[in-house]
């Protein structure tokens, strides 16, 4: 079985981002350090977290979190793949999650079937995010992973207007 040099740069990819957010490092930083040969410092205090609003910290998978922020599209990448999502659906999750709500985990709004729409992804509460309440649906490792179950992890868009504008 070959191993695929496009999937080995996925999970290099990744791992930088996740490393990134996890000691409060830029990604340029990070990058610079790594291609210098040194390691990157334990923390950065000022260092804002993948392009997330300052103060953020990190989830419980290890991603970028807001507080009061929002997420930009590198750091809803690493949040779909560090919460098992196909790491070549990312992107296209990424900007669905971008048009959803603009990269707020917070984000909510009225479905006309009567439900919510909450979180990243916009998960409606009568619909891909049955099951689950507004405050659970506001968590964005939550959000990510109802969002891969609900999209046949990145191959089913089907229920989000927004997929067009991916692409998809």
């Amino acid at each position: 079985m070959a191993v695929s040099g496009k999937g080995i740069a996925y999970t290099l990819g990744g791992f930088v981002l996740a490393w990134s957010g996890i000691k409060g490092q830029t990604l340029k930083t990070t990058l610079t350090d790594l291609l210098k040969g040194q390691n990157p410092p334990a923390t950065q205090e000022a260092a804002p977290t993948l392009g997330v609003a300052s103060g953020a910290g990190t989830t419980a998978a290890g991603t970028p979190e807001t507080t009061g922020g929002s997420y930009d599209t590198a750091a809803l990448e690493a949040l779909w793949t560090a919460n098992g999502g196909d790491p070549s659906k990312a992107s296209v999750a990424a900007c669905i999650a971008m048009h959803e709500s603009t990269g707020n985990p917070e984000a909510e709004s009225s479905n006309p079937d009567g439900g919510t729409n909450v979180g990243l992804w916009q998960l409606d509460t009568k619909g891909k995010g049955a099951g689950y309440t507004v405050a659970q649906l506001t968590d964005p490792d939550t959000n990510a992973r109802v969002a891969i179950m609900g999209s046949a992890n990145g191959t089913d868009w089907s229920a989000w207007s927004t997929a067009p504008m991916c692409g998809v």
